[in-house]
């Protein structure tokens, strides 16, 4: 045998031989990133992983932290958003904790109820309101004030679980979701982002949840973009932080405090649409101030509340433009 073919060989067997405890370890986590494992009873996600950012120049007393949660694109690496994601440098800028996790699932399963991180109910939900606790034992963070965003296989299981635990949730953005579940009136404690791409083929879905977030009395933040297809862009980035800043300010005086059972029972609107200062009309995506005589010229079917003139230039012109 050649002499650089015995040594491949050799190579290979070596590697090949390595017990548990010789294996390459894993790549060190970013700075200021730990994981927190929480066992389920998902076949595929037997351990999930939860990866966890501190706020640059986190200090461990004097105030209680606001989580988002991040959940990645269907098995998307919780790790990977922690070293990448675009809103990192604001939650930096917030003071929030970042969380995300990594599930596992095959393509196919993603409409299968029973096996499915997409949907709560089975082992997923449970697994996040489980990490939650670690979390909170070990850091002084409100589980109960969360807020959420997801692209794609995130936004799947990220406006689930809103709708599923709404009690937990202050606001969550979806962007690019293939299809929805059915909201209830609890759904209009939560402050909602629904955004994609006017060529997306789950155009037609998000209208419908829209449309049915409006009829359990939420008031959806809406907002389709010519040119975009499914994975997003820096328009969508940019309303993505806007909108979880304006509700992070607007309920920053409620962090820490305790949450009640008649809370859990009755979640409040953080803001209604009738409070905000612009209407949208989604046709022409053109804005004005709310006022009964505007409202009243945009369709019902077009029309989008808007809560802040920042968020508002970020979504559409001003009528005069």
């Amino acid at each position: 045998m050649p002499r650089m073919v015995f040594l491949a060989v050799c190579a290979l067997v070596d590697l090949g031989s390595l017990g548990a405890e010789d294996k390459v370890p894993a790549p060190a986590l970013p700075e200021n990133v730990e994981v927190f494992t929480v066992k389920t009873r998902s076949d595929e996600n037997k351990e999930v992983p939860f990866y966890v950012r501190r706020p640059a120049g986190y200090e461990a007393k004097g105030r209680t932290y606001r989580i988002l949660f991040i959940c990645p694109v269907l098995n998307g690496d919780g790790r990977k958003v922690m070293e990448s994601h675009s809103l990192i440098p604001l939650a930096d800028s917030r003071g929030w904790f970042v969380v995300s996790p990594t599930f596992k699932q095959q393509t196919a399963e993603g409409m299968d109820r029973k096996k499915s991180y997409y949907y709560p109910e089975p082992f997923s939900g449970k697994a996040v309101l489980d990490a939650l606790d670690l979390i909170a034992k070990k850091y002084p963070v409100d589980i109960n004030r969360l807020l959420l965003k997801g692209l794609s296989g995130g936004a799947q299981f990220v406006h689930r679980f809103a709708l599923w635990a709404p009690e937990r949730v202050t606001a969550v953005a979806i962007n690019s979701s293939s299809w929805f579940d059915e909201p209830n009136p609890k759904a209009a404690g939560a402050a909602w982002l629904v955004t994609v791409g006017e060529s997306d083929p789950s155009y037609d879905n998000s209208l419908e949840f829209v449309s049915k977030l409006n009829d359990c009395g939420a008031a959806p933040l809406f907002r389709a973009y010519l040119g975009m297809i499914h994975e997003g862009d820096g328009r969508v980035s940019n309303l993505n932080a806007a909108f979880l800043t304006f509700y992070d300010e607007l309920t920053s005086g409620e962090l820490g405090k305790r949450v009640g059972i008649a809370d859990r029972l009755k979640p409040k609107l953080a803001l209604a649409g009738k409070d905000m200062p612009y209407v949208g009309d989604g046709q022409e995506w053109k804005y004005y101030p709310n006022t009964e005589e505007n409202r009243g010229n945009v369709a019902e079917d077009n029309r989008v509340f808007l809560p802040s003139e920042e968020i508002a230039k970020l979504w559409g012109k001003q009528e005069d433009e």
